[in-house]
């Protein structure tokens, strides 16, 4: 390795250390390659260098970063054809011109006189010669140089190091001269060419993980797409359900909203309320199967038309049963959304805290708009009415806690504390706020919001 004295080998091993440490650190990339290269320079003794990434979409050398050289000048430039061959197949370090000047005195028609400027381009490790220098040296090393010597021109290249791993070219290292201005020694080229390859690993890594960033970007955008399909769809069986009927239209998209209102005052997270959202779009997808005379009809239904209409929860289940949603078992929420909290309700008369409160949600969301617009058989009930309708129904058809988060979204409502309100607007009847108020306020309703544990 030359002859080194003790305190040199102390020093290097130092730096290759500290290189280590700082590779492993938890800083950007951008940081590390940046205190990389100043150890690399300091280790070399030269006050100027440049790291370049490779881009090979655009087959060009992009500056990263760089040291005692004009910040505001753009130092990346394009490869030509037989660039990467020649970087791929390049000994460790190159030596762009051994002469004190370094490039800068580099002789623009020297090629066509038969000479490149340069005393001799030497392997810089035994390996290069090991692995066949002659086959590397037989590369273009010369006329690359020459091709891009305005570019190593303005980084003051007096030496090149092609970043690699493997067989793939991730970048190109170019240091300066040294501070005193003389060549560079055989042991300087070893140590650059040992630390030139720990930094190849630096941005090797940096560009797995930016590969893996826009590989987890599309699968992202491609997840996104999946879910608006998802939405557009449920969209669509709403409004087929809805449209059986003129008294129904938009009412699945009322009770998905007015769930909305109700799951965001007890405190659900973003994907329960999307779940939630969804279950009122398609908890009444059963009736899609019921004869529309039955669901038009003014008077009352037979005995034989009350089963078929009973009927629409469980068809509806069973239709969802075989979808697998992101958002969990949407099947069960329209299978039980005309249960009740007495357990008198159908189609398995199942009470109380064994219904899940998501189904409490949307079999109140669900009454709530029947009772507050125009069906075959009635016309709408006053919203004064509904609430005290409600309010009598609360232990036996509506779970309190959802009743009672539905009262403080009407007060939140109708007093302007939320800015995005979701129930009154979807209103249709007229009323008025101040009476609203104060029934709201005399239903003895407390206002903290609790969400149920189960």
């Amino acid at each position: 390795m030359g002859k080194y004295n003790l305190q040199k080998i102390l020093y290097v091993f130092s730096s290759l250390n500290d290189l280590g440490r700082v590779i492993t650190s938890n800083g950007s990339m951008d940081e590390i390659t940046r205190s990389a290269l100043y150890l690399i320079l300091g280790t070399v003794s030269s006050s100027q260098g440049t790291v370049f990434r490779y881009e090979p979409s655009y087959s060009r050398m992009v500056r990263i970063v760089q040291k005692g050289l004009d910040g505001a000048v753009d130092l990346s430039f394009p490869l030509a054809d037989g660039d990467l061959h020649t970087l791929l197949h390049a000994p460790q370090v190159i030596e762009v011109d051994r002469r004190p000047d370094g490039i800068d005195d580099f002789p623009d028609k020297a090629v066509s006189h038969g000479m490149y400027g340069l005393s001799g381009i030497r392997p810089s490790v035994e390996s290069d010669l090991s692995c066949g220098f002659a086959e590397r040296a037989g590369t273009d090393v010369p006329g690359f140089i020459f091709m891009h010597r305005e570019h190593l021109k303005s980084v003051h290249a007096s030496l090149l190091a092609p970043l690699r791993v493997g067989d793939e070219l991730v970048g190109l290292l170019s240091v300066g001269r040294r501070f005193s201005g003389g060549e560079y020694g055989e042991e300087d080229l070893q140590i650059l060419s040992m630390m030139s390859q720990q930094l190849s690993v630096v941005l090797y890594n940096q560009q797995l993980f930016s590969r893996l960033q826009c590989k987890v970007e599309e699968n992202r955008l491609l997840y996104e797409n999946l879910r608006q399909i998802y939405r557009d769809t449920i969209q669509a069986f709403a409004v087929a359900i809805d449209a059986k009927d003129e008294y129904t239209q938009g009412h699945s998209v009322r009770v998905a909203q007015y769930a909305l209102a109700i799951g965001d005052e007890l405190g659900f997270s973003g994907d329960e309320l999307e779940g939630l959202h969804f279950a009122g779009l398609l908890h009444d997808i059963g009736k899609i199967t019921v004869d529309s005379s039955i669901i038009r009809k003014k008077s009352s239904l037979s005995e034989q038309e009350i089963v078929e209409i009973h009927r629409h929860p469980s068809v509806g289940y069973d239709i969802l049963s075989s979808i697998k949603f992101p958002w969990g078992d949407l099947s069960a929420l329209a299978r039980h959304h005309h249960e009740k909290v007495d357990g008198q309700g159908y189609p398995d008369g199942i009470e109380g805290k064994d219904l899940p409160l998501e189904v409490r949600i949307i079999t109140l969301a669900d009454s709530f708009d029947a009772m507050t617009s125009d069906r075959p058989y009635r016309k709408q009930i006053d919203l004064g009415e509904t609430i005290q309708e409600i309010k009598r129904c609360i232990g036996t058809q509506f779970d309190i806690d959802v009743c009672h988060a539905l009262f403080r979204v009407l007060e939140k409502e109708l007093t302007g504390e939320i800015a995005s309100p979701k129930i009154i607007p979807s209103l249709s009847l007229k009323y008025d706020p101040q009476q609203i108020l104060r029934i709201l306020r005399g239903v003895g309703h407390p206002f903290e919001a609790v969400k149920d544990p189960g």
